[in-house]
């Protein structure tokens, strides 16, 4: 053969192929036109382009709507080793992702990779050994999926970019198909339009969410054409199934419903919308793709779309939706893009609807507010309505005011005390040498409590009155032994004189020390004299009477400063009381309450009128007591030492016990009586001194009455 007829031979090749070439592409371009599925149209175009390129494998990848790459077909991925580890598999998932990132052709050697290397992530790369040739599938300028093809590595470099610009035209016919595909799914929803005005107002013509979903459901399923629609709503954390479409009841309990409503939960959670065609997804979350595996266990869907229908109103708000449309088809078309249109059309007037439904059911007290707002229309508008809301009230306020009887409750402060109590003072002026008791201790009547010296007095007379002793039993001894037979009459008349008024000396004597020494508790020893004691008082008939034990207790506690000082008989230097008795409140009445105080008895003694009061160390718990006529002081007592009692108090005495004698007095509440345990005497004690009944106006603003009383009538 000449050079020349070669030559023309490889021309005749070339313009072959390229024809062959060209009528592979006019057949998956009239493809394009047609509505075949995506499944069927990307294995036609992929065999044509693994046969124009005679390459070793391929693969079309598209995006779902959640954004990732999902396989439609491929041709000998096995045979090229892509599944022999995960770590293959994870460096090839990366090199897909930079391809989708980059949104530009791209190709790379045998074992070859890209990228810094990351601890913990895979490299992106090339790990067969084959050319790897990627090209994206471009709608509007952004990647809906990719071109994918292994080439044998055999093939000259100079070949890779002709493969490269096929491969392209091949991706363009591919985003020509989605963009018809997208023209498709806007033709089906254009033939919705004349029966979304009719929905729209169905579903718009209710609050009640329950009717609403009803609506939702029933109608939703005629005009997408599917199988099933159900609609879910969320009150809390948790979904409601509450309408399934050609049901009139939904059975909560059954298990499909549960499960759906699991579904539901787990999707609302994700956030995005779940789309199943029949092939699982292994991108989705792990929970939401085992709740669907369950569900779908169940339900015999081949299509199955749950979409989260969140308002514009809450796109703001961090919460999950507040409804969930389910729609389901069990034998779904070879094109399921005009129904996924119309769903997405359905839900767009759904969603109002059912947030409107619910926002309404969550309004507090709606049985008050709607024949409220119905009023207010009929007054004539909001201003209308606000000014004679505004005039009722206040005319039902000044009535109540003016008209209730409310009982005056006065403020007194106080301190709790045994009913038993008493001081200990010192008879003489004198030295404190020792207390023999303890803060807190008990003892009975008699008990030796204080050991005193008096330096002054007290010493020299019991020291003189027993010399005076001394020397009359003394005289009485000399004369009896004298001789009496020596001695004449006047003698003897004279001694028995001396006799008779020596025995009275000693007896005056005698009878004045002891009666000294028990005045004032002396210490009868002869090296003690001077020294004293004090002692526990006895308790009176009627004292014993109402004391289960009749023993003192040491109230106060800081007596032990007073060792080895000076005391006058009016110094405290014990405080005694009965803890075992009855107790009481020594309550403080200011001046400027007394007067309601007093006039709240009218006169009668025997009246009693109620006391609340609580400890200032339990202000959690209120206690009662009864106050009587006879136990206020009748005298205003003012304390010009203590800041907080500038104003003169009265004292009165509360009774907090029943246990007193009188069968005529009104028994306290067991529930509101004070526990003698419950705090130590002295405790700080606030109440409120129940008067008589008057207007609650009167009774609750008492002090705002008389300052104006005081400072504005009385002044005028």
């Amino acid at each position: 053969m000449t050079p020349g007829s070669e030559q023309q031979a490889n021309l005749q090749v070339v313009e072959q192929e390229r024809r062959r070439l060209g009528q592979r592409l006019e057949e998956v371009s009239r493809l394009c036109e047609s509505d075949v599925p995506p499944t069927v149209f990307y294995a036609e175009l992929l065999k044509r382009l693994l046969e124009s390129l005679a390459a070793a494998a391929g693969a079309v990848w598209t995006r779902t709507p959640q954004g990732n790459l999902q396989i439609q077909f491929q041709v000998n991925l096995k045979e090229i080793g892509l599944d022999q580890s995960d770590e293959v598999r994870q460096s090839h998932g990366e090199i897909l992702r930079v391809a989708v990132g980059q949104g530009k052709p791209m190709h790379l050697p045998p074992r070859s990779g890209m990228g810094v290397v990351e601890d913990g992530k895979a490299v992106a790369g090339n790990t067969t050994d084959f050319l790897l040739m990627i090209v994206p599938i471009l709608l509007n300028d952004q990647v809906v999926g990719l071109l994918e093809v292994w080439q044998h590595p055999n093939r000259p470099p100079a070949a890779v970019p002709g493969f490269i610009q096929y491969m392209t035209l091949m991706a363009e016919l591919g985003g020509r198909y989605q963009r018809a595909q997208m023209l498709r799914q806007m033709t089906g929803q254009e033939q919705l339009w004349t029966q979304l005005e009719i929905f729209a107002r169905q579903v718009h013509g209710s609050l009640n969410p329950l009717e609403v979903s009803y609506v939702v459901a029933n109608e939703a399923r005629r005009l997408i054409e599917c199988d099933r629609v159900s609609v879910g709503l969320r009150y809390g954390r948790r979904v409601s199934v509450e309408a399934v479409s050609g049901a009139d009841v939904v059975e909560k309990r059954s298990n499909s419903v549960r499960l759906m409503r699991r579904l539901c939960d787990r999707v609302l959670a994700w956030g995005e919308k779940l789309i199943f065609n029949g092939v699982r997804d292994d991108s989705l979350p792990p929970k939401v793709l085992q709740t669907l595996d369950a569900y779908l266990a169940e339900s015999p869907s081949k299509l199955l779309v749950v979409m989260p229908l969140k308002d514009e109103r809450e796109s703001k708000s961090k919460q999950r939706p507040r409804a969930v449309l389910v729609m389901e088809c069990f034998e779904p078309p070879a094109e399921p893009q005009q129904i996924l249109a119309r769903l997405d059309v359905v839900a767009k007037h759904a969603t109002s609807a059912l947030f409107n439904a619910v926002q309404h059911r969550r309004i507090p007290f709606r049985w008050v507010w709607m024949p409220l707002a119905k009023a207010q229309e009929g007054v004539g508008g909001p201003t209308s309505a606000i000014v004679m809301a505004c005039c009722v009230a206040a005319t039902v306020i000044v009535s109540i005011l003016c008209l209730v009887p409310y009982p005056l409750k006065l403020d007194a402060n106080g301190k709790l005390l045994p009913a038993t109590r008493c001081y200990i003072y010192s008879p003489l002026a004198g030295q404190v040498k020792r207390f023999q008791v303890a803060p807190g201790e008990t003892f009975g009547e008699g008990r030796n409590l204080v050991d005193l010296y008096d330096f002054n007095d007290l010493g020299t007379k019991i020291m003189a009155l027993r010399q005076d002793i001394a020397n009359a039993q003394h005289q009485i001894d000399s004369v009896q032994g004298e001789d009496k037979n020596d001695h004449t009459t006047k003698e003897k008349s004279d001694q028995t004189r001396d006799l008779q008024a020596a025995r009275a000396t000693l007896s005056g004597k005698t009878e004045a020390l002891a009666l000294m020494m028990k005045s004032v508790g002396a210490d009868r020893g002869a090296d003690r004299a001077g020294h004293y004691f004090l002692k526990a008082p006895p308790f009176t008939n009627e004292q014993a009477q109402r004391l289960s034990r009749k023993e003192w207790t040491v109230l106060n506690s800081n007596f032990e400063d007073m060792v080895n000082s000076t005391v006058k008989p009016s110094d405290k230097l014990l405080w005694l009381g009965a803890k075992d008795g009855p107790w009481e409140v020594e309550m403080k009445i200011p001046q400027k309450h007394i007067g309601q105080v007093l006039q709240s008895f009218h006169g009668d003694r025997k009246k009693e009128l109620d006391v609340d009061f609580l400890l200032r160390s339990d202000p959690t718990r209120a206690y009662k007591g009864k106050l009587r006529l006879d136990r206020i002081g009748g005298e205003a007592l003012s304390n010009k030492e203590d800041k907080d009692e500038a104003e003169p108090t009265v004292l009165a005495y509360v009774r907090i016990d029943n246990d007193d004698p009188d069968p005529d007095l009104a028994k306290i509440d067991a529930g509101y009586l004070l526990p003698h345990d419950m705090a130590p005497p002295g405790t700080e004690v606030h109440g409120k001194i129940h008067c008589d009944d008057h207007p609650m106006g009167y009774s609750l603003f008492y002090g705002v009455f008389e300052f104006v009383y005081e400072k504005v009538v009385f002044f005028f």
